[in-house]
């Protein structure tokens, strides 16, 4: 748990985030008046459940435990505040594709991480009879991850149970509505459950329509920066807080994330660097990409868009290799191990699956490592794979920024923004600048907290200009001219080689 400064230097209020990420939850303490600084934290893993009546592609959360550990994790944060009358907000922001159906009575009929896919073979049917409508309303495909899929895979499956979904909602507004007893969402969050015409910022009503999904099941649409509700009494029992507090529902973690990183202005590019690296350009509107490889969607700022390219699971990959490496290279020894290995790592290169998905038909290729052999002669070290790992990501992550700087219509960028889990590497900021040949601000890993923290203690009207002041509070890391030429080959040869592997997945 981080401790604050002393009790003097402290402003009065707090603010507390629930960060609902890809693989736990956090609760923070934020300072109200200065929301980039953490004053204590609390995590808590998830488990997530294999349904046994449904194919391995499903997954689910059990409601009445992951309240419990929300619970647990907010009990935690809240003991570094010296009296809980002085937390003025919490904040709640949550991974994308987390979804919750409701009853009539706000019990969770299905509540499930973004990792639940069960609904793939009713969203490859959408997306081939309506695809080209679906993402020109919504701003998204494929349509497996968005809501009216999983109602689709509902009504296929259990009908019954389909029949008793009174609202659809998204994981962040059940957290909210555990804590305020208030169904209610935000233009961001409904957005990416794609439930949003982001061309016109209204419930996509008529998409819904041809989809036979009610309009009614939406939850009410509060306007943006407004709080959806204030901390009940049967939860401020459960969990601490102070009763009338009000929450926020404070959007998708990525977006958040991105206003943490200090982007609110057109042609700021964000990479959130965590499980998976979603790279955002933020626009003065919704682009939309020809091919369909992109996504676009509201800003949490006012007035703002984003483009989005996805690289995959980086941060998930890298997460692989540590347990395949062992020992040497958990947590904070795996930046010793890379440092022991240099650029193009014994000409050793890394196709694990990162790399800037085409996300209207992701497919499946080959991938792996590839190396000099025999090996006898061109001896391959952990050091090597770990290296190559690390280049294969960041190699990703470039065409992404190219890939969502296109469809944004923007130059590519001299400078982007960093945050997530990545970006407490020692080195990976570094390997990153000299591949884009740009600075790279790293901010701390948390960006979502901050950006959560921000919206629920700033003014719609000055949310951009607040995010911006976060920017000058990055790190910044400027190319090394023999990085960028080293790299440039190596990103080349990187391309080239993962078209052969597509080739032989074709074969396969």
């Amino acid at each position: 748990m981080l401790r604050g400064p002393p009790e003097e230097a402290m402003p009065s209020d707090y603010v507390l985030t629930l960060d609902f990420g890809s693989s736990g939850l956090r609760a923070a303490i934020h300072l109200a008046e200065r929301p980039s600084y953490v004053l204590a934290s609390a995590e808590r893993r998830y488990r997530v459940y294999r349904p046994r009546d449904a194919d391995t592609l499903a997954s689910r959360f059990a409601d009445v435990e992951l309240w419990q550990r929300t619970v647990g994790a907010i009990r935690e944060a809240l003991q570094a505040v010296p009296s809980t009358d002085r937390l003025s907000a919490v904040a709640v922001t949550a991974q994308r594709g987390g979804t919750a159906f409701l009853d009539a009575s706000g019990a969770a009929i299905y509540l499930a991480p973004n990792t639940d896919l069960r609904a793939v073979f009713e969203g490859a049917r959408i997306d081939e009879e309506m695809g080209a409508e679906v993402y020109g309303t919504t701003g998204h495909t494929p349509s497996l991850f968005l809501s009216f899929a999983k109602i689709a895979w509902w009504r296929a499956h259990h009908p019954r149970t389909a029949k008793r979904i009174a609202t659809v909602t998204t994981l962040g507004g059940w957290a909210a509505l555990r804590l305020t007893g208030v169904v209610a969402t935000v233009p961001a969050e409904l957005s990416e459950a794609g439930l949003l015409d982001v061309s016109t910022g209204n419930p996509a009503i008529s998409l819904l329509g041809k989809l036979g999904v009610d309009a009614a099941l939406l939850p009410p649409l509060r306007t943006d920066g407004a709080a959806v509700g204030s901390v009940s009494k049967a939860a401020a029992g459960a969990t601490g807080l102070p009763v009338g507090a009000p929450v926020f529902l404070a959007g998708p973690d990525t977006h958040a994330a991105v206003l943490g990183a200090g982007a609110s202005r057109p042609g700021d590019v964000v990479i959130v660097a965590g499980w998976s690296a979603p790279v955002q350009v933020v626009t003065a509107a919704p682009a939309f990409d020809i091919e369909r490889r992109t996504w676009t969607g509201p800003h949490l700022a006012p007035g703002l868009a984003y483009v989005e390219a996805s690289a995959g699971d980086t941060g998930g990959t890298l997460d692989m290799v540590r347990t395949l490496l062992g020992p040497r290279a958990k947590g904070d020894r795996l930046d010793t191990l890379l440092s022991k290995s240099r650029q193009s790592s014994n000409l050793v290169t890394a196709f694990w699956g990162p790399h800037a998905y085409n996300l209207s038909d992701s497919g499946i290729s080959m991938g792996g490592l590839l190396l000099p052999v025999p090996i006898t002669y061109n001896q391959v070290r952990p050091a090597h794979v770990a290296r190559a790992t690390l280049e294969n990501i960041a190699y990703a992550i470039r065409e992404c920024v190219e890939l969502a700087a296109q469809v944004a219509g923007v130059h590519a960028p001299r400078s982007v923004a960093l945050t997530g889990g990545m970006a407490a590497s020692a080195l990976f900021p570094q390997v990153l600048a000299d591949v884009l040949n740009a600075s790279v601000r790293r901010h701390g890993p948390r960006g979502s907290a901050v950006g959560a923290a921000l919206a629920a203690t700033t003014s719609q009207a000055e949310l951009a200009s607040a995010s911006q002041a976060l920017a000058k509070r990055g790190e910044t890391f400027s190319p090394d001219v023999r990085g960028v030429l080293g790299y440039q080959e190596g990103y080349a040869r990187w391309r080239r080689l993962r078209a052969k592997l597509d080739e032989l997945a074709d074969e396969l």
